[in-house]
């Protein structure tokens, strides 16, 4: 995971930077804020068969008046997401395909328009996120197992991902300047399964998220 360090280490001098240069212009508001929060996380394929598995999230963000009616916010989260690939011990098995827990550790670095309409207690959140991703991690005692729909495609060859992605964020905070409570949803727009090849065909796939998060201003 050097990639994600890195990218931490950048993320986190940019956050200080941007709420530097905020408070220079925008005194009236502007703060730092900590994160936590729960997601649900899936991948929207036809080449793969999962289903949405609950992870969590939590980082750093900086909060600043740009406008009137406008806030810009810039965040680092650092996200443990989840899902579930159905696969069988072997492809002669009769029984029912079992869902495999598949973990990523990803890091995202995003830039979110907040338009208010209620003051700084309700707003409109939009805007573009990158994501550096490793690759998916599970129990080595289902590495062999075959995934649904293949004939020898097995759990421990669909462990690589894209390592970055561009997503796109829409979705709303509510609270005070202290605290607000934030609903997203996220959808990937590049391919997350890039680097992943059966028969000759590379598979295809875009990561989505929703999300609720927690974030305490200081």
């Amino acid at each position: 995971m050097n990639k994600t360090y890195f990218l931490l280490l950048v993320a986190t001098t940019l956050l200080f930077v941007t709420k530097s240069f905020s408070q220079s212009r925008y005194n009236d508001y502007n703060r730092l804020g900590i994160t936590a929060g729960i997601h649900q996380f899936d991948i929207s394929t036809n080449d793969l068969v999962t289903t949405k598995g609950t992870g969590f999230h939590g980082g750093l963000s900086t909060r600043g008046t740009v406008g009137r009616h406008f806030d810009m916010v810039y965040f680092l989260h650092l996200n443990r997401h989840e899902i579930n690939m159905l696969a069988k011990e072997n492809v002669l098995a009769t029984t029912v395909a079992e869902e495999i827990p598949m973990k990523l550790l990803a890091a995202k670095l995003g830039v979110l328009g907040s338009y208010k309409l209620g003051g700084n207690h309700f707003s409109i959140e939009f805007g573009p996120a990158l994501q550096l991703s490793d690759k998916f991690e599970f129990e080595s005692t289902f590495a062999d197992y075959i995934l649904e729909g293949y004939d020898t495609f097995t759990v421990n060859d669909a462990r690589k991902t894209s390592n970055l992605n561009v997503n796109g964020i829409v979705g709303f905070s509510a609270g005070f300047e202290t605290f607000k409570i934030s609903v997203q949803y996220e959808y990937g727009f590049t391919n997350v399964l890039s680097k992943l090849t059966v028969d000759e065909k590379k598979l295809k796939g875009n990561t989505t998220q929703l999300s609720a998060s927690a974030t305490f201003y200081l």
